[in-house]
């Protein structure tokens, strides 16, 4: 991570290996640059109408979104299912 006068400036390489830091730089400035070894400049900046906004707000409601599948007729699968299902991804089956 190199600095600049008012603007942080990252590499490529930081925005690949540790976004979660190269994000909070921006939400905390408004804006970083990033470089890339070639000479480029990207700048990143927070949208002003999502600045304001929580992650919970923008959330689904996945509540609502279930009771509306089982109004169409969806029914969740058993647990029994679930875990022999669980088993075939892990490999184990």
């Amino acid at each position: 991570m190199m600095s600049d006068m008012n603007v942080l400036t990252f590499t490529a390489r930081d925005m690949n290996r540790q976004p979660a830091k190269v994000l909070a730089a921006a939400r905390r400035l408004g804006s970083v640059e990033i470089r890339t070894r070639s000479g480029e400049a990207f700048t990143l900046a927070v949208k002003a109408e999502s600045a304001g906004k929580t992650a919970r707000a923008k959330m689904p409601d996945l509540e609502a979104r279930r009771q509306r599948l089982r109004k169409l007729g969806w029914t969740p699968l058993p647990a029994s299912q679930i875990e022999h299902f669980n088993r075939i991804i892990a490999g184990e089956e």
